[in-house]
C-alpha cells in the first residue's frame, strides 16, 4: 500500500503463531459478506429444516462448544460469533474458524472461499495458507502448487500419503513432523512401486528406485543417488523409521523440506511414467 511503500506506516511482518486485529477483521468481513449479508449457498442450504435447521453461524458456534443464544435472549448468534472471533479466540482458534467455515461448504463454493481466504492471508502477511484443504505454514506459491499437484494424482495411494504428510505437518496445535516425513517418503515409495510393479519386501525405496530404468523411467544417476540417500535418512539405524536418537524431535524445517521435495519428485516421476505409457 502507499502508506507502507513510502514509510508512513510500518510494513507488515509475517505473522507466525499470531493474528493481527486487521487480519481478524478481514476474516470476519469475508465471512459476513459471503454467508450472512450475501446469503451464501451454505447459509441457504443450512437454513433448511436439516439438523434442527441450524444456520452456518449456529453450526460454527456449536463446534466451538459455545452456547447458542438466539436474538431476544441476549446476543444474537451472529454477534456472539463475531465477538468471539475478534476478541476472545487465540490465534490458532482463528484458523480453526476458517477450517470449520470451509468444512460446511460444498465443493464449488469451498474452492471460491479458499481462494478468497488465501488472498487476504497473503495480503496480511499471514504465515499460513490453505493447501489441499489443510491450513499449513507454507506461503511459497510454487511450493503450494507442487504439493497440491502431488496430492491430486491418478494414484490414490500416492495422494493418501501426501495428504497425510501435509495433515501431520499442518496440525497447528500438535504437529507430528517425524510421521509427516515418513508419509512424504512413503509417497515416493508408492509411485515407484506403481511404476515397477514391486511390492512386499522388495518395495522399499532403496530397492524400487533402482528398478525404475527397467520400466522405462530413466532418471539421472545423481538424482537416483540423492533420493537413495533420503531413503537412508529415514530408514538407516539412526533414521526416523527406526526411532533413532537423532530424529526423536524432527524439526519443522525438515518436515517441510521433505514434503515439498517428495511432492516434486512424485510429480516428476509421474510425468516420466506418463510419457513411457504414451510411447507404448
Amino acid at each position: 500500500m502507499f502508506s507502507e511503500k513510502y514509510g508512513y506506516k510500518k510494513e507488515k511482518t509475517i505473522q507466525y503463531e499470531s493474528v493481527s486485529d486487521e487480519l481478524k477483521n478481514r476474516i470476519w468481513n469475508l465471512f459476513y459478506q459471503s454467508e450472512i449479508k450475501g446469503g451464501g449457498l451454505s447459509s441457504k442450504r443450512l437454513g433448511l429444516a436439516l439438523n434442527g435447521g441450524q444456520t452456518i453461524e449456529e453450526k460454527i458456534v456449536d463446534r466451538f462448544g459455545l452456547l447458542i443464544n438466539h436474538a431476544g435472549k441476549g446476543q444474537s448468534v451472529e454477534e456472539q460469533l463475531k465477538e468471539s472471533l475478534l476478541h476472545f479466540f487465540c490465534w490458532y482458534e482463528v484458523y480453526d474458524f476458517i477450517d470449520i467455515h470451509l468444512s460446511y461448504l460444498e465443493d464449488d463454493e469451498r474452492d471460491i472461499r479458499i481462494r478468497q481466504y488465501n488472498e487476504l492471508l497473503e495480503q496480511e502477511k499471514a504465515g499460513y495458507r490453505i493447501v489441499s484443504g489443510e491450513i499449513a505454514p507454507i506461503t511459497n506459491e510454487t511450493e503450494i502448487a507442487t504439493i497440491e499437484q502431488s496430492a491430486d494424482t491418478a494414484f490414490q495411494s500416492v495422494n493418501q500419503h501426501i495428504q497425510k504428510a501435509l495433515s501431520l505437518y499442518a496440525d497447528i496445535q500438535s504437529p507430528d513432523y517425524e510421521n509427516s516425513i515418513k508419509e512424504s517418503i512413503s509417497a515416493v515409495e508408492a509411485i515407484c512401486c506403481i511404476i515397477t510393479g514391486l511390492s512386499g519386501a522388495n518395495a522399499s525405496l532403496g530397492k524400487v528406485i533402482k528398478k525404475l530404468k527397467d520400466n522405462g523411467v530413466h532418471i539421472h544417476s545423481a538424482m537416483e543417488q540423492a533420493f537413495s540417500s533420503l531413503y537412508g535418512y529415514t530408514s538407516d539405524e539412526d533414521g526416523i523409521r527406526h526411532g533413532g536418537i537423532d530424529f526423536k524431535n524432527a524439526p519443522a524445517e525438515d518436515a517441510k523440506y521433505m514434503l515439498v521435495s517428495c511432492s516434486a519428485f512424485v510429480n516428476y516421476l509421474i510425468e516420466k511414467y506418463e510419457k513411457v505409457q504414451m510411447d507404448e
